[in-house]
């Protein structure tokens, strides 16, 4: 018996994700898609004594305080909307000291900063040789010494950010719908922004919200949606993201915490995991996901990826609703991965297949993303230059 056993997840929403959704706010969309999740769980309002939230346009970030004002509830816990409150949710759930937790997202940029709110003038003097502003050249400074140490590392990379954009080409939710197919060469000749990572290895920028609901197991009997699992998680934390100079160094030995989390709840990754939304920031920390939560040995990722394993079909099909690159990265997408996990295992997937409404898929790659028969799981969060942040291995009942 695990900590998180009697937690489930019973609904999730998404509003529309979007180029700009300026004449919105944070938290118009983050309730939008709050009242999604409520409903697709059969759940009201009332029902919620626990909430996590991260919304633009709010003082600190939108806590859970100011949704409680708006909402007219009083809740015995409060927290962000990453990965890691899905699993203290799941624990508390668990414990018997909650019943039932909403998790918030909204990120909309205002009309006069459309540009990434990263990349204001004043963090060029509080990050480290001003390089925050520009996201791209810490990461850039990571992919580069891996390369070096890792033969093929930038064509690998270069098929990575193809096969997660065709995800998104086919999936009629993502900002970058309808704009493929890619392939590797175009990836690799498409305009250069930080060496190694070309444009098309890089994020989108844009708006959205979601959110998602977990209650106890007793409740979830109730629920329309089949329930799902939250089997492990973990986070891991070791330095100030950058504002301190990214490195590589001990990526791969900073991983054991993870990969110890799932073997204590029975999960090899490299054998049990059916699907992988890792939080692609850059096609290059794909990269060293697979090898930090042990998909494969440190430096094996590149003949990993040109084996085709992460493409429909192969063992490990990842970000297959298009990830940070196509489907949606509207500053800290942290639940977009997770909820994606949850549709593919409920097999509730949007693509152009003519059937897909009804769950008939036909799997061929040009025009299907849905993973065949999925038991587990698995989604990261950040993820930063040196890769910390959080993981979560999710499961059908």
């Amino acid at each position: 018996m695990g900590d998180m056993d009697d937690a489930r997840i019973v609904g999730v929403g998404m509003t529309e994700q979007a180029r700009d959704l300026s004449h919105r706010s944070g938290f118009s969309v983050g309730l939008e898609a709050l009242h999604q999740a409520l409903d697709e769980a059969g759940m009201t309002v009332d029902e919620i004594d626990g909430f996590g939230s991260n919304v633009t346009g709010w003082p600190g970030g939108g806590g859970a305080n100011y949704w409680a004002y708006q909402l007219k509830r009083e809740f015995k816990w409060t927290g962000g909307a990453g990965l890691a409150d899905i699993a203290m949710a799941a624990r508390l759930i668990s414990s018997g000291y909650l019943n039932t937790v909403a998790l918030v997202l909204g990120m909309v940029r205002p009309p006069n900063l459309l540009n990434p709110p990263w990349t204001e003038s004043h963090s060029e003097f509080t990050g480290w040789t001003g390089a925050v502003p520009v996201q791209p050249t810490q990461f850039g400074l990571v992919a580069q010494r891996y390369a070096y140490e890792v033969p093929g590392a930038i064509d690998a990379m270069a098929e990575i950010a193809a096969s997660t954009r065709n995800y998104g080409s086919i999936n009629p939710d993502a900002v970058y719908f309808n704009r493929g197919p890619f392939t590797a060469k175009d990836v690799l000749d498409s305009r250069m922004i930080a060496s190694p990572l070309t444009l098309l290895m890089c994020s989108t920028v844009n708006d959205g919200g979601c959110a998602m609901i977990l209650t106890h197991k007793d409740r979830a009997k109730d629920t329309p949606k089949p329930p799902i699992r939250v089997i492990a998680g973990a986070s891991h934390v070791a330095y100030p993201a950058y504002h301190e100079p990214p490195v590589l160094e001990g990526y791969h030995a900073a991983g054991k915490h993870y990969r110890d989390t799932m073997a204590r709840a029975g999960v090899n990754p490299a054998e049990d995991i059916n699907m992988v939304e890792f939080y692609d920031h850059f096609a290059s920390h794909v990269l060293m996901q697979y090898e930090q939560f042990g998909f494969c040995g440190k430096g094996e990722a590149p003949d990993l990826v040109r084996s085709g394993e992460m493409k429909l079909g192969g063992r490990f099909p990842t970000c297959t609703d298009g990830g940070n690159l196509s489907f949606s990265h509207p500053g800290a997408p942290i639940l977009h991965r997770p909820i994606e996990g949850v549709r593919q295992l409920r097999g509730e997937v949007k693509d152009l297949c003519p059937g897909w409404a009804s769950g008939d898929h036909t799997y061929d790659p040009a025009v299907c993303r849905k993973v065949r028969e999925p038991k587990l799981a698995f989604a990261s969060n950040p993820g930063t230059p040196t890769i910390q942040g959080s993981m979560l291995v999710l499961g059908a009942e």
